[in-house]
């Protein structure tokens, strides 16, 4: 349930941004989730079809891109995507550090259909 009011913050920004670029409907959105946000996927396209409804962003096509988690290494600074269980650089294998990739949700495109 904590992915409703995120969902519905990034619906109001979407209405406010599309609004003041005169659109009368939004056609697709393109939301960016990273895969340590903690939210899941099905409740953020369930909640976001229901605060769609009745307007300018009914129907329009939501697409999600996941972010994958990186890290840095605190030996010799490389950044490298995490994957499961494995926490050594690449490079140098020395131990990697969490940074904030992965942790995104936002939305990254958004198609409109405008007045002339």
């Amino acid at each position: 349930m904590h992915e409703y009011h995120i969902v519905e913050a990034v619906v109001k920004q979407i209405l406010e941004e599309a609004r003041s670029h005169k659109a009368k409907r939004i056609t697709g959105v393109t939301l960016m989730l990273g895969e340590l946000s903690g939210f899941k996927e099905e409740s953020i396209r369930v909640y976001f079809d229901t605060l769609s409804r009745g307007n300018i962003l009914e129907g329009a096509k939501l697409v999600m891109k996941s972010v994958k988690s990186k890290l840095k290494c605190k030996d010799c600074g490389e950044i490298f995507e995490h994957e499961k269980a494995e926490f050594n650089c690449p490079k140098c294998s020395g131990l990697g550090i969490l940074t904030d990739s992965g942790k995104e949700f936002y939305a990254d495109n958004i198609e409109v259909e405008s007045y002339p």
